[in-house]
């Protein structure tokens, strides 16, 4: 069976990729995973730890008081209008008022 999971890279002003955003359906439901990375601590993107970290989040949720940063969730926005036109008829799960 062929991967539907939608990705998307986070970046910076300067165009380095700091995060990764996903959307894939499990059990009938669109749902949404985030990774961001923590530069300030010295941490350094690695895409396949981002896509672990946004795939673990999307299958095991993550609530509504979870900080997600700003500009992350401005791509986790454009991800929720991209993955309802590409998942047709498919509900949409796990997104509070990002």
């Amino acid at each position: 069976m062929k991967d539907t999971t939608l990705k998307q890279l986070v970046r910076d002003r300067k165009g380095q990729p700091r995060g990764m955003v996903v959307a894939t359906v499990i059990d009938g439901t669109i749902r949404f995973g985030w990774s961001h990375t923590n530069t300030k601590s010295g941490d350094r993107f690695d895409k396949c730890k981002a896509l672990t970290i946004a795939l673990g989040r999307a299958e095991n949720g993550w609530g509504p008081k979870t900080n997600v940063p700003v500009s992350t969730v401005k791509i986790l926005n454009k991800m929720v209008e991209r993955s309802t036109r590409f998942y047709k008829n498919v509900p949409v799960y796990g997104i509070y008022a990002v």
